[in-house]
Order: C-alpha cells, then sequence, then structure tokens
C-alpha cells in the first residue's frame, strides 16, 4: 500500500491550535487547555500530519529539564500520539515521528522520554527506561496518630511554594522533572491536594492523592515522611478505604525505603516495548551535561585515580570522554583501547535505568579495555522515576 502524499508539518499555534485540540481531544479526553495550549508543550518540535487541510496525525513534544544525579538534560517528552481513525496503519506516523525526531536533533534535545501501548515505539529507537512499581499499605498498618498542626487543601496549579519544595527534596534524584511543568493538573481523574506549614506560614510538606473505590492513591509528596503517612493514613480513615497504594516514587525516595522497612506489598512492571521508555537525541550534549556527575561518581568510587579516553557509541554517534586529574571533557571519536559500544540501549545506561552489567549483557553492549569496569562506576543503578504530575 503506498503511503499518501502527507504534509509533515511543526503546528502553528494560531493557525492549528483549535484543530488540534480538537484533533488531540478525541483521543485524549482529558486534555485541552493547559496541555497543549499554555504548557510546556514545543510547538517547534512537535509535528503533525496534514491531508486535504485536515490533521490526521500528531506526536506531541513537551519541553523539561530532568535530573540526572546532579545533572539537568533537556528531554523532550513525546505524548498526546495519535492518527485519525480513517488514516491508520499507513505509515502516516513513521514519517510524522521521524520528522519530530529530527527537530529535536536541531533544537538540541538531550533524551527522549514517552510512555507508550506495547510493541509500537521500539521501532523509533526507544527502549525501557525503567520499571513501574506500586507499593500498597493495607490501612491497619498505617500510623494512628493523628497528624499535628493545620492542614490546607489546594488547588492542583503551579505553586512556587510546593514546587520548591518538591525541587529541593529531589534535587539529584534522576528521572525527575524540574518543576514548574504544567500550569494545572493534567492527569485524567481528579487529583486532590493536601498541605501544611511551619509558625511562619511556609510550606513544609505536602500529599498529591487520588480517591478510588476501595483505596487511596497517593501520586506526589515532598516533606517529613512521618507527617505524609499520617495524613494520608488520616484521609483514608476518614473515607473508609482500606489500602494506601504509592505509585510513581523512586525507589530511592525517603518515603518508600520507609514503606520498605514496614509491611507493605510491591507490585512491578516490566514491559519490554512499551511503558517508561528513552532514546538518545544528542549523545554528545547529554554526556557533556553529565560529566560533572561522572566525574563526581569516578571520585567516590575505588576507582577514583583512573585515567584515559573512553569512547562511547550508541549506534548513531560516537563520543570520546577524556578522564583526566582535573575532569572529563567531550571530544570527538577516535579509536582507543577503552570502549563501551551498542545501540539504542545506551540510553539505559546514560539514565541508569538499571544494574549496568545486566543492561551491557542484555543489549549485546560491547566493551574494550576498562570499558566495563568504568561502566560500572559512571553509570550505576539509578532507580529513575517521573512523577505522575510531570507526564505527558
Amino acid at each position: 500500500m503506498s503511503v499518501p502524499a502527507i504534509e509533515i508539518a511543526a503546528p502553528d499555534p494560531h493557525v492549528h491550535g483549535e484543530a488540534l485540540c480538537d484533533f488531540v481531544g478525541e483521543a485524549f479526553l482529558f486534555c485541552r487547555r493547559g496541555y497543549l495550549v499554555g504548557s510546556h508543550y514545543d510547538w517547534s518540535t512537535s509535528r503533525i500530519g496534514i491531508l486535504g487541510g485536515r490533521i490526521v496525525t500528531h506526536w506531541g513534544v513537551w519541553d523539561y529539564r530532568m535530573r540526572i544525579g546532579r545533572a539537568r538534560v533537556r528531554v523532550g517528552g513525546v505524548g498526546a500520539v495519535a492518527t485519525h481513525k480513517d488514516y491508520r496503519k499507513q505509515g502516516l506516523m513513521v514519517r510524522t515521528a521521524a520528522a519530530s525526531l529530527e527537530a529535536m536533533r536541531c533544537a538540541g534535545y538531550d533524551l527522549s522520554i514517552l510512555f507508550g501501548i506495547a510493541g509500537f515505539y521500539h521501532r523509533f529507537g526507544y527502549v525501557r527506561a525503567w520499571a513501574d512499581t506500586t507499593y500498597a499499605v493495607c490501612i491497619d498498618d498505617m500510623p494512628h496518630e493523628r497528624p499535628a498542626g493545620r492542614l490546607r487543601q489546594f488547588k492542583l496549579v503551579a505553586r512556587n511554594d510546593v514546587d520548591r519544595l518538591y525541587n529541593r527534596q529531589n534535587a539529584r534524584r534522576t528521572g525527575t522533572a524540574l518543576r514548574p511543568t504544567y500550569p494545572r493538573c493534567m492527569y485524567p481523574e481528579p487529583m486532590e491536594g493536601c498541605r501544611w506549614a511551619d509558625a511562619r506560614g511556609r510550606t513544609v510538606g505536602y500529599v498529591v492523592y487520588v480517591r478510588r473505590k476501595e483505596r487511596l492513591e497517593c501520586v506526589d509528596a515532598a516533606g517529613d515522611v512521618d507527617k505524609m503517612l499520617r495524613v494520608l493514613a488520616m484521609l483514608a480513615r476518614r473515607c473508609g478505604l482500606r489500602e494506601i497504594r504509592f505509585s510513581t516514587f523512586s525507589d530511592t525516595s525517603p518515603l518508600i525505603m520507609r514503606l520498605r522497612r514496614g509491611n507493605c506489598r510491591a507490585e512491578t512492571q516490566y514491559y519490554r516495548s512499551g511503558g517508561p521508555m528513552v532514546t538518545t537525541i544528542g549523545l554528545a550534549g547529554v554526556l557533556e551535561k553529565m560529566s560533572g556527575e561522572l566525574a563526581a561518581r569516578l571520585r567516590a568510587s575505588p576507582w577514583a585515580g583512573w585515567r584515559g579516553r573512553l569512547l562511547v557509541a550508541d549506534g548513531r554517534d560516537e563520543v570520546t570522554l577524556a578522564i583526566g586529574r582535573k575532569g572529563i571533557r567531550i571530544g570527538a571519536p577516535e579509536k582507543m583501547t577503552h570502549e563501551i559500544r551498542g545501540g539504542d540501549e545506551i540510553a539505559q545506561l546514560l539514565i541508569g535505568a538499571g544494574d549496568p552489567d545486566e543492561i551491557i549483557e542484555a543489549a549485546g553492549i560491547r566493551t574494550r579495555g576498562d570499558g566495563r569496569k568504568v561502566a560500572r562506576i559512571l553509570f550505576p543503578n539509578e532507580h529513575p522515576q517521573l512523577s505522575q504530575r510531570d507526564r505527558f
């Protein structure tokens, strides 16, 4: 079947804004204003396909900064991917996606992350970014003490006090976004927020949750862990709910580490192709931004005195890491003794998606010289995670 002569273009907010909101809204009923218009949606690198003056495909990009340890990288969050029902399975999305990915490369993005359906996005170079783990706690195993002080409900819009607290507590937590992202909550189900302040009225903690039929689901929180757990327990008991679940938290967060010291149940979902996925857009750019983080990891390791030049290649780009006494410099590729040479899965090493030895073995990444030993130090398991409130 021949591919229709589709026009691929960046959407113009003035020309295509209303039509794009209508088109995206047909596939994603919860999103319109604040998800596209007025948000961190990137009109310049998103792409639409037009046939006969009508939008028939959309590949959306949301521009945000993501933490990898102390590094800050530019990420294209991909969402609202849709093809009109009359034009599916004709290769139109392949062209739309390719055009957007190339636009992201030209615009200087480092990585792209999406949350996708099974068995589709790997064709564009995306690989598993992390596994989502949900923790569940029976209400009888939650604290019985009432939280001290006054609690205040708050609307889920961008708030400087809440965003500052979140950013401070996640300052080096890989996978998290620098807030603010959306101007208002874009989750399809109604979220509620509860915060508390110190004696001077400054916000020092909060929880964000969704009331479901039989449980309370916490999707975002910051502050003192004991206070968070007491607040959530009180809210759940008021509603007669028997279970509290915690989703889209990093395994390294103080809240999740506290849960694991008590009684809880954890369920982890792994997808070969689907769910949270990542691809590298610009290898040199992301390694340049990570150079300080990588140098710090090396200094803190038993291999702190290692010096040399390491080639990193992902099948599209090759970059040299010159590791010296004063830090790590990024240079042009050259043949050398120490190498880490792979394909799309190099992105998993960059974000610390799992144990580096497991990633190397599973992906067939080739190493030479001290490549594997250095990979264990530079690219450890970071347990990345992106909060539900920041997803696209």
